[in-house]
């Protein structure tokens, strides 16, 4: 009772020295405001009450910066997915009213920062030269080649924008939140879900795993050198991540069948280092499933977060279940699952260099945060890795969205999964070829059971009739992510490629040259580490001038 009675006349003393903190900065005074700050830090229960006071500030800060109306008893509601999609006309007059919200200040040389821009030929030649090397090819629907069209057109207006400060670009802020909430709300979270855009999947893990970190930094110090439990088959982002922020990934090796983790070597590979758990819907080389449910019931379970990489079938998956195909529940609907990272500029169609990433509550999407109060340059705060983030990808994110509306997401969901069956179909139909594994998404990834030729010696071949193959190791196989090109192209490719297949049989190739050369003779390596090292010698003669 006493220690109650002593933290209420702490919070009444507080709430009075909080009003003279206000009369003095008022009157200059703020080195004596300081010393009234740090002593209020130290008295018990009182930085909650600080807390308390600056949350406040903060909403009426927020509230006379952007002119928002302010319903303590509202629930925030998640924007979803427009049903059908929104024309283009309109959304041109809606991108119009908001540019012009805020475009004035840079042009009448009315703001000091933020935008570099020099108007004249070389501006112009910088749209163009983006056009040119974002053409949409003949899609196969419509609909989409008019939509990316106005995605480039609108990505141009607002390619200069900065979404550095949301206080300058008022329209940036709109975009990234309606973006977040409409991914939010396909990803079936509710009104507590938050997120971020980012610039793609491998920044929205560098992200998830610097959030977790910070996390286990907080909640539990005793963690000297954390570690994130993951399927061997995970995207090399989360190791690119740990190498960066200095944590530790323990693999748990998928089958060589199924291409699934064992549940039970999971759930044992995880210890009291363990800050994370993750899968992936599905994970991108094969294009396989983790079994998402299971761990994320380990993850509820054991007390741990659980991040699903959805980067490469976040913005499929919900449409394939839709249109009735059986997909196990990955996303928000499974309460062990914390946050999700899925790319707008796969599935999603919009610009490259466009990917959210979701958390399940603020309470955790706060450590994802960077500030620092003490540069002379002024109060700083980031939300993801970059400073600098350009418009126009927010601005072509929200067109996408918005103009494809989920009929149109759904239409063309239906057509590149019945092309991803017929060419996994006739992919099996060639004698000595394989589908692997089960993938359930317009993905899959192929490898040849017969002794007399090897992927690799397909995929050079494949190169001479002029298709550019990914090849993939452990299992040796060709990677194949079917897009909206593929529905007209799939035909002549199942034709080359079981001639090219027979061709090898009569006429066995060597290793002399191509993937083929290089994949094998890597293959007789036995230190990971000099392959690592061979890796970082050719992407620097790569970018040599």
């Amino acid at each position: 009772m006493k220690e109650i009675i002593e933290i209420v006349s702490n919070i009444v003393f507080t709430v009075i020295l909080i009003r003279l903190i206000g009369i003095g900065y008022e009157s200059g005074l703020k080195g004596v405001i300081k010393v009234i700050a740090t002593f209020i830090l130290k008295l018990p229960g009182l930085p909650t009450v600080l807390h308390m006071f600056t949350k406040r500030e903060i909403k009426g800060f927020i509230k006379q910066t952007f002119e928002e109306k302010s319903d303590k008893n509202a629930d925030r509601q998640l924007i979803p997915i427009p049903e059908k999609g929104i024309d283009t006309d309109e959304l041109k007059k809606e991108l119009i009213e908001l540019k012009g919200g805020h475009g004035d200040l840079s042009e009448e040389g009315r703001l000091f920062a933020y935008v570099y821009t020099a108007h004249g030929k070389n501006f112009e030649l910088q749209k163009e030269a983006f056009s040119l090397f974002n053409e949409t090819p003949n899609e196969g629907v419509d609909s989409l080649k008019q939509q990316m069209e106005s995605v480039k057109m609108y990505f141009e207006a607002f390619m200069h924008d900065n979404a550095l400060n949301p206080t300058v670009f008022p329209a940036l802020r709109k975009f990234e939140n309606e973006v977040v909430a409409m991914t939010a709300h396909m990803l079936h979270g509710d009104g507590d879900t938050v997120g971020s855009v980012t610039s793609g999947g491998t920044e929205s893990i560098l992200m998830a795993m610097k959030t977790y970190r910070d996390r286990a930094r907080a909640l539990t110090p005793h963690i000297k050198r954390p570690n994130i439990v993951a399927p061997s088959s995970i995207h090399p982002a989360f190791e690119k991540a740990a190498h960066y922020f200095d944590i530790d990934v323990k693999h748990v090796v998928v089958g060589k069948e199924t291409l699934q983790s064992n549940l039970r070597q999971y759930e044992q590979t995880i210890d009291d280092n363990t800050i994370l758990l993750a899968a992936s819907a599905p994970s991108y080389p094969q294009a396989i499933m983790d079994q998402i449910e299971d761990i994320s019931e380990i993850a509820r379970k054991r007390g741990l977060p659980m991040h699903v990489d959805a980067c490469y079938g976040g913005f499929m998956l919900p449409w394939i279940e839709k249109l009735g195909h059986p997909i196990p529940k990955w996303d928000y609907r499974l309460p062990g699952v914390t946050s999700i990272s899925a790319d707008l500029h796969k599935y999603g169609f919009s610009t490259k260099g466009s990917s959210v990433i979701t958390y399940r509550h603020e309470s955790i999407r706060k450590y994802q945060f960077f500030a620092y109060s003490q540069w002379s340059g002024g109060l700083f705060a980031s939300p993801t890795m970059a400073g600098t983030r350009p418009g126009g990808h927010l601005a072509a994110s929200w067109v996408a969205l918005r103009g494809m509306g989920q009929d149109g997401y759904i239409k063309m969901a239906e057509q590149i999964y019945d092309t991803a069956k017929k060419m996994q179909k006739g992919v099996n139909n060639i004698e000595g070829l394989k589908v692997l594994g089960n993938p359930l998404i317009t993905g899959f990834a192929f490898g040849s059971v017969d002794k007399r030729y090897t992927v690799f010696q397909i995929a050079d071949a494949m190169e001479k009739k002029g298709w550019k193959t990914e090849v993939q190791t452990n299992p040796d196989s060709i990677h194949c992510t079917v897009l909206p090109s593929h529905i007209k192209s799939y035909d002549q490719w199942l034709v080359d490629l079981a001639e090219v297949v027979k061709d090898l049989k009569s006429h066995p190739a060597d290793n002399k040259e191509g993937v083929a050369a290089m994949y094998g003779m890597l293959s007789v390596v036995p230190d990971n580490a000099i392959i690592d090292e061979f890796l970082v010698d050719l992407f620097s003669d790569i970018y040599k001038s």
